[in-house]
């Protein structure tokens, strides 16, 4: 970021030409562009490398609230407090978009909209069409493979 950026701030298009490196077999644009939101908290169209490193830090020092609250933040595309149906399939097509068409086993065309049933079958607890916050928390912390994956780069640093 620093070697990037050194004013340290970075603005949306040079953010999605950094991560489009990481993933070389597909398009990260969309998915950089929500990362890119998330990281703005200002919502001026920047992120400086404090905003960076706090969301950093979140990420891999925080509490599971802490980390289940941003990943809600990123998933809340027009932060309304609820995560619908149509903000999940844009995240969920912009993530199968960046891992590229040729990941293996080749994905079904219909794979994106499967993913949303799922998630909101678990996380929808009331059935209500959106996702809570609250809701989002508890089925997380309901998920063995969600909680062993936030624990990954707790020891890294």
């Amino acid at each position: 970021f620093q070697q990037e950026c050194p004013s340290g701030v970075v603005n949306e298009e040079t953010f999605k030409q950094i991560y489009a490196q990481f993933f070389p077999h597909g398009d990260a644009s969309m998915y950089a562009h929500y990362l890119f939101n998330a990281f703005d908290t200002a919502q001026n169209g920047s992120v400086k490398f404090e905003d960076f490193v706090m969301a950093l830090s979140i990420l891999l020092r925080g509490t599971v609230h802490e980390k289940l609250r941003w990943t809600f933040n990123l998933y809340d595309i027009n932060k309304d407090g609820y995560i619908n149906k149509e903000e999940m399939m844009d995240i969920v097509k912009a993530i199968y978009d960046m891992m590229g068409k040729y990941t293996y086993p080749v994905l079904k065309e219909d794979a994106p909209r499967q993913h949303v049933e799922v998630f909101f079958q678990k996380m929808d607890k009331n059935k209500d069409g959106v996702v809570t916050l609250d809701e989002f928390i508890e089925s997380c912390q309901e998920d063995d493979n969600i909680m062993r994956s936030l624990q990954l780069f707790e020891n890294v640093m």
